[in-house]
C-alpha cells in the first residue's frame, strides 16, 4: 500500500511537470548577426576588453555603460564633498547635517540603481553570447557565461530549443516501465545541476527477475529513483538555421534506490557516475519531423546492493547506449534504446526499451 500510494504521488508530480515545464525543444532559428555584412565586423566592448559584434545588445550594453559611469560621478562627488568637509585638517564650514542626510539617502538609492542596471547589463551579454553560439558554427571552451547561455538554448530559458533532450517523460520495456520528472535545476558557476525522481515498475513473476529488470529500466534511463546530476558542455556544433546539430557534454552523476519508492529492493542501493554524452539531430525546413541520435558512455561505481539488482558480478563496469528518435510537429517525442554496451556481459543488448515525451511550449 505504501508503495502505492508513494508511486501515485510521483506520477501525479510527473503529470503535472509534463503539462507545466517548458522542456527542451529544437527550433530552427537564425542569430541576428549578420553574415555577410560590414556589420558582422567585431568591435571593442565597452568596459569589458574582448572584441565583439555591432548588435542590439551590445549597443543597449554599452548605453548603460555610460549611464552607470555618469551616475557612479555623482556618488563619487557627493562622498567627496562630504569627505574633505569632514577632515579635522580642513578650514571649511562644516555642511548642514539636514542636506547631508538627503545627499547620503540619495548615494543610497543612485546605488541601487547601479545594481539594476548592472543587471540589465549582465541579461543583455548572455542574450549575446546566445545570438553568438547561434552564430558561430563551432563552439568549444564554455566559461561561466558560454556556458550558461548554452544551457539556457538547450535547456529552454529562452532559446526554445532541444526539446528532444528533455527530462520529463516515460520509458518501457518489454516488462517494466518507468517515468521520470526533473524536478528542480539550475546553474552553478559552468555547471547545470539538477535532481530528480523516477519511479518504475514491472509485471514479472519472479521477484529476484522483477527486481533484476527494474534496475535495469533505471539504468537506461537515469540510474536510480533520486537523481542529482552535474553536466558541463563540451562541444555545439550547428549548422546556421540549425537544421543539423551536434552537442556533447559530461555529465556526472550521483543516484540512490530507496526502498518502498517505486522499487522492489528491499535495501538502500547508490551509484556515482561519470561519462560523456552525444546527442545529435536533423530537421525539416519546416521543424515538423526532426530526426535524432543520442550515444552516452559511462564509468559506474555501485553499492553491493546496486550489484545485486542489476544481477552483475562487479561493482564497477562500463556502461553506454544508443538511442534513436523523432519528434513530430514539435509536440511529441518517441525514442528507443537500440543498443547497450557494458563490460558486464549480462547488460549488453538486454532489451530494447522505448520511451517518449509530450513538449510543451
Amino acid at each position: 500500500m505504501q508503495k502505492r500510494i508513494l508511486t501515485t504521488i510521483l506520477t501525479l508530480i510527473c503529470v503535472i511537470d509534463l503539462n507545466a515545464q517548458a522542456g527542451l525543444k529544437m527550433l530552427n532559428q537564425k542569430s541576428s548577426i549578420p553574415v555577410n555584412s560590414s556589420e558582422n565586423s567585431k568591435v571593442n566592448l565597452v568596459v569589458k576588453n574582448e572584441k565583439v559584434y555591432k548588435t542590439q545588445d551590445i549597443i543597449e550594453y554599452n548605453y548603460l555603460t555610460k549611464e552607470k559611469t555618469e551616475i557612479q560621478k555623482v556618488i563619487s562627488d557627493i562622498i567627496s564633498l562630504y569627505y574633505d568637509n569632514s577632515d579635522p585638517n580642513s578650514d571649511s564650514k562644516l555642511l548642514d547635517s539636514k542636506k547631508r542626510k538627503s545627499d547620503f539617502e540619495k548615494v543610497d538609492s543612485l546605488r541601487k540603481v547601479l545594481k539594476i542596471k548592472s543587471i540589465k547589463q549582465d541579461s543583455l551579454y548572455l542574450s549575446y553570447t546566445k545570438d553568438l553560439l547561434n552564430y558561430s558554427w563551432i563552439n568549444a571552451g564554455f566559461w561561466v557565461i558560454k556556458s550558461k547561455a548554452l544551457f539556457d538554448i538547450i535547456y529552454n530559458g529562452n532559446g526554445q530549443k532541444f526539446k528532444t533532450l528533455g527530462n520529463t517523460g516515460f520509458t518501457f520495456g518489454s516488462n517494466s516501465a518507468s517515468i521520470y520528472s526533473e524536478l528542480v535545476s539550475g546553474n552553478l558557476g559552468m555547471l547545470r545541476v539538477s535532481l530528480g525522481s523516477m519511479i518504475s515498475s514491472n509485471n514479472n513473476d519472479s521477484t529476484q527477475v522483477a527486481k533484476n529488470e527494474e534496475a535495469y529500466q533505471r539504468l537506461v534511463t537515469y540510474g536510480g529513483n533520486t537523481v542529482l546530476n552535474f553536466e558541463y558542455p563540451l562541444l555545439y556544433i550547428h549548422s546556421r538555421d540549425s537544421h543539423y546539430n551536434l552537442i556533447s557534454r559530461f555529465i556526472v552523476r550521483g543516484t540512490s534506490d530507496l526502498p518502498a519508492f517505486g522499487t522492489s529492493t528491499e535495501k538502500w542501493a547508490g551509484s556515482a557516475s561519470y561519462g560523456i554524452d552525444f546527442y545529435g539531430d536533423a530537421s525539416l525546413d519546416n521543424n515538423k519531423l526532426r530526426f535524432f541520435i543520442n550515444y552516452n558512455t559511462n564509468k559506474i561505481y555501485g553499492t553491493d546492493i546496486y550489484r545485486n539488482n542489476l544481477g552483475i558480478t562487479n561493482n564497477n563496469f562500463t556502461f553506454g547506449q544508443l538511442s534513436l528518435g523523432l519528434v513530430f510537429l514539435e509536440v511529441f517525442k518517441i525514442s528507443f534504446t537500440v543498443a547497450t554496451f557494458s563490460s558486464e556481459e549480462s547488460l549488453r543488448n538486454k532489451s530494447i526499451v522505448g520511451g517518449g515525451q509530450v513538449l510543451r511550449e
